[in-house]
């Protein structure tokens, strides 16, 4: 790969981190602009789709020539997202000036994920480069970089799975921070509000009412001891995980609570689905309200459902980026999972899509956190992985 197209990568990471595009409270529209301009620089047509109030999806496609397609060859699609968490405080340097020093550059959305998205595109160009040059396309390539994956809803790839810009048949990469290393399964990853009901009184009383918050911590008694007896454990995900993350109860010292709300996170593995882990938290709440009479339990979702994802290991796509990365790194890639959730998962859940496949530059214990960076040297290795990958993919040997 040209030299100066890998260092292109570390300008246009760190000039994408100084657009903000937080989520919530903010938009992608400059990343929507910038990106889009990028690829129109390449020569390629882009597709603006509407996805929620003026925040937009970006596509954009290097079709192969019927005449030089294989049959039946699925497109390889680089599935990226353009939002980023909120910077929120704690940072001990401006989180959007992109400041490179110790061989690292920080800012907020550098490791999760505009490092990754930075390195996709430019694979693109390196590729465009060579077809430029007489290189023939047998193949099929689309970017699609979608809106609101930091939203429990992920309405971006939603809408990008229902206009068909994501397909059951293609090969799915998304460049999230995975250190370069080859992620082919992932947790499901489903939030819940429990709603607990009872009736006020004087706390001088007790007797006249019904706690609510005793309820919900009876609850929450159940659920860890719910999660520690769950002794099955997957090769790729380890074992289902409980997480009460919100609670919120009460409304004076003095008056026994009628109300109160917890949130709670599962990251759970096959073979459970999602209406087995909805029936565990339903039937621990409703256990619990038995022991405080009078009150009650109201389970409500608060995520899109994204249930646990396996990659199909024995399809061409996973030969191809297996011997793309052996060939850069010297080793194959071995079968690993990540307990996070991310849109590639929502797309192959959506698609029935067996080949989605997670592979970018940063840790992901650097995501999300005051101070975020991601390793230059490993942003330009990334292009390099991402460019080898496209043309074993998409080039004609």
């Amino acid at each position: 790969m040209d030299s100066a197209l890998i260092d292109e990568t570390v300008s246009l990471t760190r000039e994408l981190v100084r657009v903000r595009s937080e989520n919530p409270g903010g938009t992608e529209a400059g990343m929507m602009e910038r990106t889009e301009a990028f690829l129109r620089g390449l020569g390629l047509d882009v597709q603006r789709d509407e996805v929620i109030d003026g925040r937009q999806n970006i596509t954009a496609e290097l079709s192969a020539s019927p005449l030089n397609a294989s049959t039946g060859a699925p497109t390889l699609v680089f599935l990226n997202h353009m939002d980023t968490v909120p910077a929120g405080d704690g940072w001990t340097r401006d989180p959007f000036s992109a400041e490179v020093s110790g061989g690292k550059l920080w800012g907020r959305g550098a490791c999760d994920m505009k490092g990754g998205l930075a390195a996709a595109l430019i694979a693109v160009k390196s590729l465009k480069a060579k077809l430029d040059q007489g290189a023939k396309l047998r193949r099929s390539v689309r970017t699609c970089l979608v809106v609101d994956e930091e939203c429990q809803w992920m309405q971006g790839v939603s809408k990008a799975v229902d206009l068909g810009r994501i397909a059951r048949e293609d090969v799915v990469i998304s460049c999230e921070p995975t250190g370069l290393e080859l992620k082919t399964a992932q947790k499901g990853a489903m939030w819940f509000e429990l709603l607990f009901s009872g009736r006020s009184a004087h706390a001088a009383a007790p007797q006249m009412g019904v706690n609510a918050i005793q309820a919900a911590a009876r609850t929450l008694v159940r659920l860890e001891e719910m999660a520690a007896s769950m002794e099955t454990t997957h090769d790729l995900l380890g074992k289902t995980t409980i997480v009460t993350s919100v609670i919120r109860g009460g409304s004076k010292t003095n008056i026994v609570p009628d109300s109160c709300r917890i949130e709670v996170d599962v990251r759970f593995i096959p073979p459970l689905t999602i209406p087995e882990v909805r029936a565990l938290l339903s039937d621990a709440a409703e256990e619990a309200c038995k022991s405080v009479p009078g009150a009650s339990a109201a389970l409500q979702t608060l995520s899109v459902d994204r249930p646990p994802i396996l990659s199909n290991l024995q399809g061409p796509g996973a030969k191809i980026i297996g011997e793309a990365i052996s060939e850069i790194t010297g080793a194959p890639p071995r079968p690993a999972g990540v307990s996070y959730y991310t849109d590639a998962g929502l797309a192959a859940a959506r698609t029935g899509n067996s080949q989605c496949f997670l592979i970018g530059p940063g840790n992901i214990e650097q995501a999300h956190s005051p101070d975020e960076f991601i390793g230059v040297e490993e942003l330009r290795r990334a292009a390099v992985v991402l460019a080898r990958i496209i043309e074993k993919f998409a080039l004609t040997p």
